[in-house]
C-alpha cells in the first residue's frame, strides 16, 4: 500500500479520467457551508485527513464526480459503463469523496443554487485578517455572476492564469484594487499603511491558493494497489465500511447499503421508497427500520451490522431478500395500512418505540391479510408495548426472541397469549389495570387512544401546522385549586383531561366548563368527543362548578375512559377465542 503526497492539480486532472467513485459510495451530502469551511481550513494550512484510493481492474460499477454539484441529481446519470468493465484499470475513492468533490467544484467546477443557476467559487483575496461570526477567516462565495474586484474567480487558476505564477496574479489583483482606491474620494481612500497591509495580504492569499493547487504538500493519498497485489473486493468492502464509520458519519443503514449493493443494486431505492411509505402518516421511521425487518424475517436477527452482508452467508442473505422482496413489499404495505387505518398513528409523540413495529411486520410477512380479530389483538399488542415499555431495554434480543413466536404461520391468529407469557416472565405488565390511568407518563398515549376511538381519526391529523393538540384540564386546574381547595391528586386525573388544539388552548384560558362547552356546542362543535358523557353533553349547564359536580363528572368520565382503554388494550379479555381448526 503506497502513501505519498499529491498536488490538487494532478488529482483534478485524473478526476473522471482515471479517478472515479465506486457504486458503494453514497451521494454527495456536504452543504455549501461545509464546502466553504474546508476551503477555510486549507487556507489556514490546517491538515485534512488522508485520502484513500483503490487501484483495480475488477468489474466494479464506476460513478463520475459531478462537474456541477446538484444535490437533487440522480446518481445513475453519472455511471460509466465502459470504465466499470473487467480488465479496465481505474482508481476508486474509498475515503474522501466529500472533500474531493468539494475541491473539484471550487477549483474546476460549480454548484447548483436553489433557483437552478450554475454558480462558481469566488475568493475574497483581501480576507484572512479577522474571524467572522461563523468562525471563518477566509471568505469564499459561490455566485452565478462575477463579483467585485476583491473577489477572485478560483477556476481562473486552471484557466486564463494557468501559466502564471502567484506573484503575477497577486500583482494584477493589487493593481486593480489600487486603481479602484484612486477613484475614491480622498477622505474614503485607505491610508498608505492600510493599503500596504492589504497588498501584503493579497500576495499571501494568492500564494497560498496557488500552493494548494500546484504543490505536493497539502494532500496525501494512500492507495490500495489491487492490480499489483491482492486486494479483492470483499477485503476492500470491509476497509470501506471501517473507514467510513468516522468523518461524515454513516448510520447503520448506510453501512449496510454499502455492503449490499454488489449483490442487489436496487436495494437502497427500494428501502428509501418503503421508508417514505411508512412515514406517510407523519411518523419518523429511518432506513434502518425496514432493513432490520428484512433481517428478522430472514432469520438473521435484528442487529443491524454490515458484516451480515459480506462473505458467502451475506451473498445468500441478499439472494433470499431479493427473492422474497415481493412478499416483504406486501407486508410493508399492510403494516403501513395498519398504522394509518387501525392505529391511526399520526404523531411521533405517541410512539415510544419504533422497534415495537418490527414484530408486527414479522407477523404480517408470514400471516398476510389478518382478520378483524387478529387486527384487534395487534392493536392491543401495540398499546401494551408503548404503555408498558416492552422494548425499553435489550430491544434486539426481545425482537429475536419474538421471531420464534411470530415468524411463522399462526393458524390461531395473532398469538397474544404467547407474547404475554414472554413479557410476564420478564417482569413487566401485560394487561392494562385501572391504576395505570393514574400514571402521569401514560396519560398522553391513553388520551390519544380515547380520541382515536371516539373520533375515528387521529387528533394529530391537523390542518394547520402548530395546532397539534395539547393536554388540557376540562375543569380549570387553577380554579379547582384556588376556589374549591382541591389538591393535585384530585385535579390531575385522566377523567379531567382532554385534548385541545394549541390555538384554542390559548383562547380558552380559564373559562369555566359550562360556559366554554355551551359556546362550543352553539358553534356546532361536536363536544361529545371531549366530554364522553351523554348526560353532560345534552345539557352543558350541568357542568356546575362545585366540588360534588366536579367529582361526579370526573369519576364517571374516568370510568368511560377505562371502558374504552380496557377493551382496546386488553382485547384478549373480551374477544372470543379463534375457532378450532377442523
Amino acid at each position: 500500500m503506497s502513501y505519498k503526497p499529491r498536488s490538487l492539480f494532478s488529482l483534478i486532472e485524473e478526476i473522471n479520467q482515471s479517478l472515479f467513485l465506486p457504486h458503494i459510495q453514497r451521494p454527495f451530502v456536504w452543504e455549501e457551508e461545509q464546502m466553504v469551511r474546508l476551503f477555510d481550513s486549507l487556507m489556514r494550512n490546517y491538515p485534512i485527513q488522508t485520502l484513500l484510493f483503490w487501484r483495480t481492474k475488477d468489474e466494479i460499477k464506476a460513478r463520475k464526480f459531478m462537474p456541477q454539484v446538484d444535490w437533487e441529481s440522480d446518481l445513475s446519470d453519472y455511471y460509466e459503463p465502459n470504465i466499470s468493465k473487467a480488465e479496465r484499470e481505474k482508481v476508486f475513492v474509498l475515503d474522501g469523496q466529500q472533500r474531493l468533490q468539494t475541491l473539484y467544484a471550487i477549483f474546476a467546477g460549480s454548484i447548483t443554487l436553489e433557483g437552478g443557476e450554475r454558480a462558481e467559487a469566488y475568493f475574497d483575496v483581501s480576507s484572512g485578517v479577522s474571524i467572522d461570526e461563523a468562525g471563518l477567516m477566509f471568505a469564499l462565495k459561490f455566485s452565478s455572476t462575477p463579483l467585485g474586484l476583491r473577489w477572485y474567480r478560483v477556476a481562473d487558476l486552471l484557466g486564463k492564469h494557468a501559466q502564471r505564477n502567484a506573484e503575477e496574479v497577486a500583482d494584477d489583483a493589487n493593481d486593480a484594487l489600487d486603481d479602484a482606491d484612486e477613484e475614491l474620494a480622498p477622505s474614503n481612500r485607505p491610508t498608505p499603511d492600510d493599503q500596504k497591509a492589504r497588498q501584503k495580504q493579497v500576495r499571501r492569499n494568492l500564494g497560498q491558493l496557488v500552493s494548494l493547487l500546484r504543490e505536493e504538500k497539502h494532500f496525501w493519498v494512500q492507495q490500495l494497489d489491487g492490480v499489483a497485489n491482492q486486494y479483492p473486493y470483499r477485503t476492500v468492502l470491509d476497509i470501506f465500511v471501517r473507514v467510513n464509520s468516522g468523518g461524515t458519519r454513516l448510520d447503520a443503514s448506510d453501512l449496510m447499503f454499502a455492503a449490499m449493493k454488489e449483490g442487489w443494486d436496487e436495494i437502497e431505492e427500494a428501502i428509501e421508497e418503503t421508508t417514505e411509505l411508512l412515514n406517510s402518516t407523519n411518523l419518523e421511521f429511518d432506513k434502518t427500520f425496514p432493513l432490520k425487518c428484512l433481517l428478522v424475517v430472514n432469520g438473521r436477527g435484528a442487529e443491524a451490522a454490515a458484516e451480515k452482508f459480506t462473505g458467502a452467508e451475506g451473498t445468500q442473505l441478499l439472494q433470499d431478500m431479493k427473492v422474497g422482496w415481493d412478499r416483504a413489499e406486501q407486508a410493508f404495505q399492510e403494516l403501513r395500512d395498519f398504522l394509518k387505518t387501525d392505529l391511526k398513528a399520526y404523531a411521533d409523540k405517541v410512539v415510544r418505540s419504533y422497534n415495537s413495529f418490527i414484530p408486527l411486520f414479522d407477523y404480517l410477512y408470514f400471516n398476510p391479510k389478518p382478520d378483524e380479530r387478529s387486527k384487534a389483538l395487534m392493536r392491543g399488542y401495540y398499546y401494551k408495548a408503548q404503555l408498558f415499555g416492552w422494548y425499553s431495554q435489550s430491544t434486539d434480543a426481545v425482537i429475536n426472541a419474538l421471531h420464534s413466536v411470530l415468524g411463522k404461520k399462526c393458524p390461531g391468529g395473532f398469538p397474544m397469549a404467547d407474547l404475554k407469557d414472554y413479557f410476564s416472565k420478564r417482569g413487566v405488565s401485560t394487561e392494562l389495570q385501572r391504576w395505570h390511568l393514574d400514571q402521569t407518563r401514560l396519560r398522553f398515549i391513553l388520551l390519544n387512544l380515547v380520541y382515536v376511538d371516539q373520533m375515528g381519526g387521529s387528533p394529530f391529523d391537523v390542518k394547520f401546522k402548530g395546532n397539534e393538540p395539547h393536554v388540557d384540564h376540562i375543569y380549570p386546574r387553577h380554579a379547582l385549586a384556588t376556589k374549591l381547595g382541591l389538591g393535585s391528586a384530585e385535579v390531575n386525573s385522566l377523567g379531567n383531561y382532554r385534548f385541545v388544539g394549541a390555538t384554542d388552548n390559548i383562547r380558552k384560558r380559564a373559562e369555566l366548563p359550562a360556559s366554554y362547552f355551551r359556546r362550543l356546542k352553539l358553534a356546532g362543535t361536536p363536544i361529545e368527543k371531549h366530554l364522553l358523557l351523554d348526560h353532560f353533553v345534552s345539557d352543558t349547564d350541568r357542568l356546575v362548578f362545585d366540588v360534588d359536580t366536579y367529582r361526579q363528572f370526573r369519576d364517571k368520565r374516568a370510568n368511560r375512559i377505562w371502558d374504552i382503554c380496557g377493551r382496546t388494550v386488553n382485547p384478549e379479555t373480551v374477544l372470543a377465542p379463534a375457532p378450532a381448526l377442523p
